[in-house]
């Protein structure tokens, strides 16, 4: 009796040690050495182009509209695929976990590319556009250790003379010209701040000007939510259920996005990702513009997610950021390996 009332005993122990170890998982910042910096990014990407150039090109699609930072796509594939996919890792300065997942999947295509038969099957179908950020003034100021928040571009919108990290710039995901009259109507200092007309972002004008180049499939769009509001979640464009048309690629895009959340799973406290029900948001966000202008499924994916402590974790400490953005680039593996010789 005394021998199982130990092990018991201990058992007890591990649990409340798992759990107070879960709980004690936050935010670190400045984020740790294991993140990319603005910097380091623009090497990395260099590096992969350089290293396996019969596979990746390394693109400038456009600068930033104050600080004029290159805007870079690496376009990944071989010449016999047909099929193309976007994805931007990050809309939103803070939002880094993003770029990292974007990033690890453009290492996944190319260096595992020889050794490897699903990327091989995957690359002869697929074509993939990868944009780490397309917000690389708000990322240099987050990764560099600036601020933490900062969330917009570093356009001067609050009317006060210089610079305020907190409350200039414009929410690059309300600044595309697809139902942007709907958007909020909020002063230049507030997070949401949706410019002063349709598309007046360098960064947004050059999203644009790529869709336009291009008749991308898919395009998947990461976020990560700073409130936990929306953690952990897909989000689908708003649609017209009346129109056939819309409702069927809809529908496709919905499997979609519903295989790809039974693949991913909860940071914290078990389960799988959701796709969120209901209605969705219909203003100037990258998602609705992509489906309703040039009819691509496109997605938002929300990750980070809430500790036991109802804290959202969007920085967390090196060790999670490696397990998140590992099981997103399982996920993306299986996903576009399964729907290499199908529709989407």
């Amino acid at each position: 009796m005394m021998k199982n009332y130990s092990i018991l005993l201990i058992l007890s122990l591990l649990a409340l040690g798992t759990n107070a170890f879960a709980a004690a998982v936050g935010n670190v910042y400045p984020l740790p050495n294991g993140y990319q910096t603005w910097e380091s990014l623009q090497k990395e990407m260099q590096a992969l182009s350089s290293k396996h150039p019969d596979l990746v090109t390394l693109r400038v699609i456009g600068f930033s509209g104050t600080e004029k930072l290159p805007i870079h796509a690496l376009c990944i594939g071989t010449p016999d695929a047909r099929r193309k996919v976007l994805i931007i890792g990050q809309h939103h300065g803070s939002e880094v976990l993003g770029v990292e997942t974007a990033l690890a999947w453009a290492r996944e295509l190319a260096v595992n590319y020889k050794h490897s038969g699903k990327i091989k099957k995957i690359l002869a179908e697929f074509e993939f556009t990868i944009i780490p950020t397309l917000n690389p003034e708000g990322y240099r100021v987050v990764t560099s250790g600036q601020y933490q928040f900062k969330r917009k571009n570093n356009q001067e919108t609050d009317g006060r003379t210089g610079l305020d990290w907190r409350t200039d710039g414009v929410d690059l995901n309300r600044n595309y010209p697809v139902f942007w009259e709907q958007g909020a109507v909020v002063p230049g200092s507030h997070e949401n701040f949706k410019g002063s007309a349709p598309m007046s972002e360098a960064e947004v004008k050059a999203s644009v000007l790529l869709a336009q180049e291009n008749n991308f499939e898919l395009a998947i769009f990461f976020h990560s939510s700073a409130t936990g509001a929306y953690s952990e979640k897909i989000f689908l464009p708003a649609i017209d259920s009346s129109v056939p048309s819309q409702k069927e690629r809809y529908d496709s895009l919905l499997r979609f996005a519903q295989a790809y959340a039974k693949r991913t799973r909860k940071a914290f406290g078990g389960g799988h990702y959701e796709v969120a029900t209901g209605p969705s948001s219909r203003e100037g966000n990258a998602r609705n513009y992509f489906f309703h202008i040039h009819y691509t499924g496109a997605f938002l994916v929300e990750i980070g997610g809430i500790n036991p402590d109802g804290i959202s974790v969007i920085h967390p400490p090196d060790k999670m950021r490696k397990s998140i953005t590992g099981m997103h680039v399982k996920a993306l593996r299986n996903q576009f390996y399964r729907f290499s010789r199908g529709k989407l």
